[in-house]
């Protein structure tokens, strides 16, 4: 059994898993092996799929392939080079993730000349821990031009080092172009003029919004959503009984982050809370609709993390009532729930729910805009009631 680093339940992370990921994302992983053996290393790269797909997990693997110390087609783990990576402590390698923008901009660097933010350092280090785990700091809503414009001084600085490979990891870089894109614009013109020995690794769900400009400048790498039995072994590998894991594994979609988030509750909770949110938004209450936006007001502030997790089950439950409407298999087998989908679609029998799951995963979204929760809550009730059409 290889190294294994400690995540928050205490649970270790095995070379096993991500060694199962790398199976999992067979072609897209021998493509960047054979890269590494060639050594042919494209400036820019663009790493792009679904949500949860492993691409962070992986890109952080292929850099750490190319300061391998031992082996140019097979990660060694022992040499120093790999330790340090292990610890995402390694001098080659920087990380760029959407960063809250500051009024005052000076008071964002540190001694290094780096953005300083202390829930970034905590969430690296959660990162190092499991690879799997997903930076999200509380009001990023871009990647901030001082990370490019210090990223350009760090990199021509370094540009004659003659050890290793220089690795820039960017996180959610479709948020580059968000705004005026300023960020993007910036990054653009160190890929015109990249620095030798660099690559830059641009990470991505939504590469659409990315600027063609950047698209054109990287080498593509494309991951598609993970199994089930994926989720389902990572799930087990953290105490999950079977049932519970193979219930998170089928819900979450080839989604690892989601099958993270959903299983800090246990399978019977979660069904709970699915059963008490949806009586409250397909029931006609005002005063309970009144309840129902305070309650997820305050725990847009308070708890983010369960905030994404109540609207993901509510998204699982109508993609599983328009499932269920067409005569396909549902991911649940509580009585209860298929019970209550059952009656929901003799009583909707015209819902749309194409809309529905795209107005839930914008409120996913606007939790980490900062915008007045509130009122987007309120247009998200009226919203849901003019897709809910009642027979």
């Amino acid at each position: 059994m290889g190294e294994r680093t400690k995540i928050r339940s205490g649970k270790m992370v095995s070379e096993e898993i991500v060694n199962s990921l790398l199976v999992t994302q067979k072609s897209s992983w021998e493509n960047l092996i054979q890269i590494s053996k060639t050594k042919k290393i494209a400036n820019g790269y663009l790493f792009s799929g679904p949500v949860g797909s492993g691409k962070e997990a992986i890109a952080l693997k292929f850099s750490q392939l190319l300061n391998c110390e031992s082996s140019n087609d097979k990660i060694c783990y022992k040499c120093g080079s790999c330790i340090r990576f292990n610890k995402l402590q390694h001098e080659n390698l920087k990380i760029i993730t959407p960063l809250p923008a500051s009024k005052n901009t000076s008071s964002d660097l540190n001694s290094s000349g780096g953005i300083f933010s202390e829930d970034l350092i905590k969430s690296i280090k959660k990162k190092s821990e499991n690879p799997f785990y997903k930076i999200s700091i509380k009001n990023a809503n871009r990647i901030l031009i001082q990370s490019i414009r210090e990223l350009r001084k760090i990199l021509y600085l370094k540009h004659d080092q003659k050890k290793g490979h220089n690795i820039v990891i960017i996180f959610d870089a479709e948020m580059l172009c968000t705004g005026q894109g300023e960020s993007g614009n910036a990054l653009l013109k160190i890929l015109e003029e990249p620095p030798s020995n660099t690559s830059i690794i641009l990470v991505t769900n939504h590469k659409k919004m990315l600027f063609s400009t950047i698209i054109s400048r990287c080498q593509q790498v494309y991951f598609s959503a993970l199994s089930n039995k994926f989720i389902f072994n990572y799930l087990k590998f953290q105490n999950l009984n079977d049932s519970d894991a193979k219930f998170f594994s089928q819900i979450s979609k080839g989604n690892i982050h989601k099958a993270i988030l959903l299983s800090n509750d246990s399978k019977d909770d979660l069904i709970n809370i699915i059963t008490n949110i949806t009586d409250t938004l397909i029931d006609k209450n005002v005063q309970n609709w009144d309840k129902f936006i305070s309650h997820y007001s305050r725990l847009s502030k308070n708890n983010i993390i369960q905030f994404k997790s109540h609207f993901n089950l509510i998204s699982i439950w109508f993609r599983n009532a328009y499932l269920h409407k067409n005569n396909l298999e549902i991911d649940f087998d509580d009585e209860k729930i298929v019970s209550k989908i059952i009656i929901f679609n003799k009583k909707f029998p015209s819902t749309d729910y194409y809309s529905i799951i795209i107005l839930i995963e914008n409120v996913i979204k606007s939790v980490s805009q900062n915008l007045h929760m509130p009122l987007v809550l309120i247009n998200f009730m009226i919203d849901l009631q003019e897709y809910i059409n009642e027979k």
